[in-house]
């Protein structure tokens, strides 16, 4: 697999795409751009338009932006509003990477759920006619077996290292709030309505209420400006897992964190939504990336044997 600085693309001149198979891929990750920079590109994808493409596929996680194109390639870029720093060439290659992004081996907690997750949202999103469609259907098996096959799981997860993070405040606090409408905002609520009065705040509440599952009936769905007084006053914990960190949406979160009654701050988004606040801590303050790394050790062997077993299926790419 051969990573290049996004070199102009010779596409082939054929009007019949090669179904299923994918032509390059360009992204941007914790390994080409700072958290600052992924922070910033996020927050421009939010307010960019023209994001769907009738050959491409675009795959956002907490920690990434990638575009997918088909076979043959028609244009060099992806039709985003920011620079993509690295490119891959070739459906092996492409697909060994997005097959490996899908099975958790390239995310900060090994074996993840979300990420396949993410991944299967990004192809369903797809028209059925897409020439994408049937990567997205070969790459997830592959994912799939992969996690069973090697028994790739994290240890603890996103939601657990929430729980973790919150459990010494678990006894002062009947009150959770989460911001954020996404996967990982939902699946913390779940993960905790049990224990707690979950308040899941957003800016669209109702999109969230329609999208939310069913096993979350107890979590209260708010926009983001409508937790009650009641709630402020007698204490909240606090976590962040939301994108598209505009000022005025940073401004609500700030005076959330800010409020008397807030007690700790958990910040799950890729970049830290705020600074220097007593008990905050971000997914990459130091005590947070050595519960990871703990909880990554058991998981380290599998991930390698995972990530393997997908190059070599895909003739030895790396």
């Amino acid at each position: 697999m051969t990573q290049t600085a996004d070199p102009p693309l010779e596409g082939r001149t054929s009007s019949a795409h090669a179904i299923g198979r994918i032509a390059w891929c360009a992204f941007n990750d914790a390994t080409t751009n700072s958290l600052g920079e992924l922070g910033a590109s996020f927050q421009q994808l939010d307010g960019a338009v023209g994001t769907s493409s009738a050959t491409g596929l675009l795959l956002r996680t907490c920690h990434r932006v990638e575009w997918y194109e088909a076979e043959p390639a028609m244009v060099a870029t992806a039709p985003l509003s920011i620079r993509l720093s690295r490119r891959i060439t070739g459906h092996d290659a492409a697909a060994s990477r997005l097959t490996q992004i899908a099975a958790g081996t390239m995310s900060l907690i090994l074996g993840e759920q979300l990420v396949f997750q993410q991944v299967h949202a990004a192809f369903d999103r797809l028209p059925t006619d897409h020439p994408l469609r049937p990567a997205g259907a070969e790459v997830l098996l592959l994912a799939d077996q992969a996690r069973r096959r090697f028994g790739l799981r994290a240890r603890l997860d996103y939601r657990d290292l929430a729980r973790t993070l919150l459990g010494v405040s678990t006894a002062q606090s009947s009150n959770l709030v989460v911001v954020g409408g996404g996967m990982l905002a939902q699946a913390v609520a779940h993960e905790l309505g049990d224990d707690r009065r979950v308040f899941l705040l957003t800016r669209n509440p109702q999109k969230l209420r329609r999208l939310l599952r069913t096993g979350s009936a107890g979590t209260t769905v708010l926009r983001i400006t409508d937790l009650p007084d009641t709630v402020r006053d007698s204490g909240f914990d606090l976590v962040l897992a939301t994108s598209g960190l505009t000022p005025q949406y940073r401004d609500h979160i700030t005076r959330l964190v800010d409020a008397t009654g807030r007690r700790l701050v958990v910040d799950l988004c890729a970049t830290p939504v705020l600074h220097e606040r007593p008990n905050y801590q971000h997914l990459h303050h130091p005590a947070v990336t050595d519960l990871i790394e703990d909880g990554n050790r058991p998981t380290i062997e599998a991930a390698r044997a995972a990530s393997s077993w997908i190059e070599n299926h895909y003739g030895g790419c790396s």
